[in-house]
């Protein structure tokens, strides 16, 4: 049976009509600005209504940028969402404006992560973690084949994993930070670290290619393609501290893979992924190897994770 599943996003809303693992209609619109909880749930509800205007769809599956309170529905905070700043019955507020057909709403990676287990590059693998490399670091864990939320629903925030614990007490050319990995491979982060490098003096191509608009991650692959010192210094470090954070990960609930996505790491290609994978190699406990694999379901993995939380009956 068709279900709809939402990948709800700071800049985008992405909406697909799935059925059995296959998108049937999709539709994406900008995410609103200026119009806070309210103007993102009526946006939501139009993406939903582009795919499915007949209302075959048997529930709606959304992926939302921060942790749910288990089984609630509720997103208490995002802060990549304008106005987003209290507590939000998502799952209630949509089932309103359908009818009462029912909702279930997750955090985006894990929703991510669940569309890669089921569907992409994590099949026949029970345990694994998704690792979602963009504007920041986030991720899933799959723990004996099912998705592993946690009490509080943070399992799986692995960008805030410290993998320098001397960080705050030392500044890297001015900027101080917490140590943690999204300090490090997150795209903003790298963006205002190579900011700030270019006005401690150093030059780079990133800078020039961007102006004052973001350095997306199309500038980071043609700044390393061009042999730009800062951008190959930085996404080393990127490299490094990912491959860090991936280690302690193994190392203490001994997954069996690794699937990397997320707009920066795709961007990236297969060469910044087995150079993870070959520094993951050398710090894994016994010499265990873990494969990290690309991730497989494209642009429409969280929109068609969301879609899963209908076929599981998770909220």
């Amino acid at each position: 049976m068709a279900s709809i599943g939402i990948d709800l996003g700071g800049t985008k809303i992405l909406a697909v009509l799935a059925d059995n693992g296959e998108v049937l209609d999709k539709h994406k619109l900008s995410t609103p600005n200026n119009e806070g909880p309210e103007g993102i749930l009526d946006a939501m509800t139009a993406a939903a209504v582009e795919v499915d205007p007949d209302g075959i769809a048997s529930g709606i599956g959304v992926g939302v940028p921060g942790p749910v309170v288990p089984g609630s529905g509720v997103l208490p905070l995002a802060c990549n969402l304008s106005g987003w700043t209290s507590p939000v019955d998502v799952a209630g507020e949509l089932s309103a404006r359908f009818d009462q057909r029912p909702v279930f709403v997750d955090n985006d990676c894990n929703v991510a992560t669940l569309a890669e287990h089921r569907l992409g590059a994590g099949r026949g693998v029970d345990n694994l973690v998704g690792v979602f490399m963009g504007t920041g670091v986030g991720a899933g864990l799959i723990l004996d084949g099912k998705l592993r939320r946690g009490p509080r629903g943070i399992a799986g925030e692995f960008g805030h994993t410290i993998v320098d614990f001397t960080a705050k007490n030392r500044s890297t050319a001015g900027n101080v930070g917490l140590g943690e990995l999204e300090d490090y491979a997150g795209r903003s982060a790298l963006e205002r670290r190579a900011r700030t490098l270019h006005t401690h003096g150093e030059s780079s191509a990133l800078i020039a290619l961007a102006g004052e608009g973001q350095m997306k991650s199309k500038l980071w692959k043609r700044a390393l393609d061009d042999g730009d010192r800062v951008a190959s210094r930085l996404i080393d470090q990127a490299a490094e501290a990912l491959s860090s954070a991936l280690a302690s990960v193994v190392n203490l609930i001994d997954i069996e893979m690794v699937v990397l996505g997320g707009g920066m790491a795709e961007r990236l290609g297969p060469e910044f992924r087995d150079d993870v994978a070959a520094r993951l190699a050398t710090r894994v406990f016994a010499g265990n190897v873990v494969p990290i694999r690309s991730a497989s379901t494209g642009d429409s993995s969280g929109a068609l994770g969301a879609a899963l939380l209908v076929e599981e009956g998770r909220m």
